[in-house]
């Protein structure tokens, strides 16, 4: 078996192409739309953002008022002129009323100092209060997409399950979502917050020394220059490794619904390799992104103290007092965080443009089957099933149809209350009639009637409430054995869930068991046999009480005496409804009122049992084929 194989991720990614950046804004508005609801929490978080970013110009002009209070000595009196940046000269004499010649003190100095971390307090309770309502609103809408993409693809018809990777879908709905909010909410923060940090950095700055800013300032193309370098890599990198976490996530799940299949061919070692290269190829990935993604930084900031060392020469040369250029070298390092982070926004743009493209696919993905509008919801019916004129031919991937029809031609007329069997060899099209009648596909010609009535122009779900089905491929969820029964109707009530596992002849074994009907059967109902799986099953169908029943292989997978019980619950449940069975096993629909034999995708004859052995050679083959080897084992 290969390796699962993702969809490649494209071998360039540049933000300058028209095509990719139209990809970005559409992601964005869709993203927005669901933001829309909580607009009024995240625009308070925006503003709190700003707010957050503007208070490092207050602080710089605090400090400056601090440390020219406390790093002068002990001889600096309140009447001494203060030049704060942006305000001007300030007196705290007059402001606070005392004579000019008033000492600062112990006092005063242990006041100014206690508004350092007060000010570094307000800064971060802001940054704490953006934050949190940013990940308030973006939980919100990742909580939405998920519950919005889980139904989508459940909405979807079994064709497109039949092409899709389970695992694939399971990662986009679980990690894609999470990466599209961990990112989105660091770019909304990086977007919000650090220009107007920058900006609330730099205005101040420049009112203490235009020229040191300034010349300060000329360092910044030397620090984008590795961060234009790197991110081109960190980019493409990002994007291979969201797509090699898809095919992580379907070799895991292939290999753990596939469990039992492993254990038999002994092939543990074989899929653990499977994974190994899977997760490698991931991790490498990884290892990659993190290497260029943390380089930038330290790049950044071994070039921006290239602009420190030149402002301290200048500094030396100009006189500047040591506790304004301690300020000013504090001040030009704020810029650089809220710079790196900046640097970092096309990342994170490509990463959540990679994963909510994968997200909004799906999203925006419309089943093949749909209700049709003004489509009418259908009250219980009689059970009459007609097929007119009916072919219809299976499509690949690409919605290319097969060369060959499955079924064609098919004229059938199914009346009320009567059991019918289809019999045929494998791939004579006896399914996907089953598949037709429950609108799981469309014929391609033709029409298929229930009461007289083209299923076509009814909702799918008053058409399914119509039927029920027992099926050789039993599924059981992994709860307990009264909430598999009760999936036939979840309105159904204790005393109900009971009556039908006694039609179904599965309440004696039921209680037997541990813990009765609250027993858990397992993943697959692997906790029982497959004798006790069918009877769980054949309630379900009891409990849902349909007027058609679909019998698809009922009894194929029992041995003898738990093929004799399950075809007497099958007998109770029939009654009154009209059958539709595909058997291979003839012994269980030789007394058929019709049966309906199948042969490449047409109906070659129908009738009794007694007629069709009398004059038609495929089902005479069946018959000897099966009874002799019965026979057989037998003697």
């Amino acid at each position: 078996m290969s390796q699962p194989s993702a969809p490649k991720p494209p071998a360039k990614i540049n933000l300058a192409d028209p095509e990719l950046r139209a990809m970005v804004v559409q992601t964005l508005r869709a993203i927005w739309k669901y933001v829309l609801p909580y607009k009024g929490r995240f625009i308070l978080s925006t503003v709190l953002g700003i707010l957050s970013g503007l208070f490092y110009g207050v602080m710089i002009i605090g400090f400056q008022l601090i440390f020219s209070l406390v790093l002068k000595g002990k001889t600096t009196t309140l009447g001494e002129d203060i030049p704060l940046p942006v305000i001007g000269a300030i007196n705290p004499a007059q402001i606070l009323g005392v004579s000019s010649d008033t000492p600062v003190g112990m006092t005063g100095v242990a006041f100014a100092c206690a508004f350092i971390p007060a000010l570094i307090f307000i800064r971060g309770f802001l940054g704490y209060l953006s934050s949190y309502m940013q990940a308030w609103v973006t939980s919100k809408v990742v909580y939405q997409i998920r519950n919005d993409a889980f139904r989508s693809i459940i909405r979807q018809s079994p064709g497109y399950f039949n092409n899709a990777r389970t695992g694939e879908l399971m990662q986009t709905v679980i990690s894609q979502t999470g990466v599209v909010q961990r990112n989105a909410m660091l770019l909304i923060q990086t977007l919000a917050q650090r220009p107007v940090a920058i900006l609330g950095t730099l205005i101040p700055l420049f009112a203490m020394d235009w020229f040191f800013t300034l010349m300060s300032l000329v360092i910044f193309p030397a620090c984008l220059y590795p961060i234009i370098r790197l991110g081109k890599r960190v980019r493409k990198v990002g994007a291979k490794e969201e797509y090699d976490s898809r095919a992580l996530m379907a070799s895991m799940q292939e290999s753990f619904a596939g469990i039992r299949l492993v254990k038999a061919y002994g092939r543990e070692d074989h899929e653990m390799q499977r994974f190994d290269r899977s997760n490698a190829s991931m991790t490498k990935n990884m290892v990659k992104w993190a290497k260029a993604l943390e380089l930038i930084g330290p790049i950044v900031e071994t070039v921006a103290s290239l602009g420190i060392a030149a402002g301290l020469i200048y500094a030396w040369d100009r006189g500047i007092e040591a506790q304004t250029f301690f300020l000013l070298v504090m001040a030009l390092t704020q810029i650089y965080p809220p710079l790196k982070e900046l640097s970092k926004v096309q990342l994170f743009l490509q990463k959540t443009t990679v994963a909510a493209g994968m997200v909004f696919e799906i999203l925006d993905r419309q089943p093949d089957i749909q209700d049709a509008p003004g489509a009418t919801a259908l009250g219980r019916t009689s059970g009459a099933v007609t097929f007119k004129d009916i072919t219809f031919f299976y499509r690949d991937k690409d919605d290319v149809k097969k060369d060959v029809p499955a079924v064609q031609n098919i004229n059938l007329q199914l009346e009320p209350g009567k059991f019918y069997a289809f019999v045929g060899r494998s791939g004579a099209g006896k399914s996907t009639l089953f598949s037709l009648l429950l609108r799981f596909y469309d014929p391609d010609q033709g029409a298929v009637l229930l009461d007289g009535k083209d299923i076509r122009t009814c909702t799918q779900h008053s058409l399914r409430a119509n039927i029920g089905m027992v099926s050789q491929d039993t599924f059981l969820f992994h709860d307990t054995i009264r909430e598999n029964i009760r999936y036939g109707r979840l309105d159904a009530t204790e005393a109900e869930i009971i009556a039908a596992a006694k039609k179904a002849h599965a309440h004696e074994f039921i209680e037997q068991i541990s813990n009765g009907y609250d027993a858990v059967v397992g993943e697959g109902g692997c906790n029982l046999s497959g004798g006790q799986r069918q009877r769980i099953s054949i309630a379900r169908a009891v409990l849902r009480d349909a007027p058609v029943l679909l019998l698809d292989e009922a009894y194929s997978a029992l041995d003898t005496e738990s093929e004799k019980i399950v075809q007497d619950a099958i007998h109770t449940l029939s009654e009154g409804k009209t059958v539709v069975a595909i058997a291979h096993r003839l012994s269980t629909i030789l007394e058929a009122d019709q049966i309906v034999v199948m042969d490449q995708g047409r109906i070659v004859d129908r009738g009794p049992h007694a007629e069709l052995l009398s004059r038609n050679a495929i089902y005479q083959n069946l018959y000897n084929l099966q009874f002799s080897s019965e026979e057989q084992r037998q003697a």
